[in-house]
């Protein structure tokens, strides 16, 4: 089983709310529901805590990118397969419609769980 990060901004702050609603009433829920998916969680980044955290009177600050994605997927290739549905790739135009494609670079990338003894 393979790991995908992906974080992401979207088009301004009004359409980030937007996105978050079609996120509770669309996304997940279909995205939960490909064989290829084993688990996919998503978040909104609210702040980052550092500055507050270094030192008390600092605020939190804005975040680079607003919200973070974790996908588990059975593997890579169903992952690529499953991109080119017509279903799949319906879905990649709609949601594209909230995504900021001109802000800071949006990333996919693969990761792993760093564990004791593994």
């Amino acid at each position: 089983m393979l790991t995908v990060f992906a974080v992401y901004n979207a088009k301004s702050l009004k359409t980030a709310d937007d996105y978050e609603q079609y996120l509770k009433k669309t996304k997940v829920a279909l995205i939960r529901s490909r064989p290829f998916v084993k688990s996919y969680e998503i978040y909104r980044i609210d702040n980052v805590v550092g500055p507050a955290v270094a030192d008390p009177k600092n605020p939190p600050s804005d975040p680079p990118y607003q919200f973070v994605a974790k996908i588990e997927v059975t593997s890579l290739e169903d992952y690529a397969k499953a991109a080119q549905t017509p279903e799949m790739q319906a879905f990649v135009k709609e949601y594209s419609a909230y995504i900021d494609e001109n802000g800071p670079l949006n990333v996919f990338t693969l990761g792993h769980s760093v564990e004791p003894g593994t």
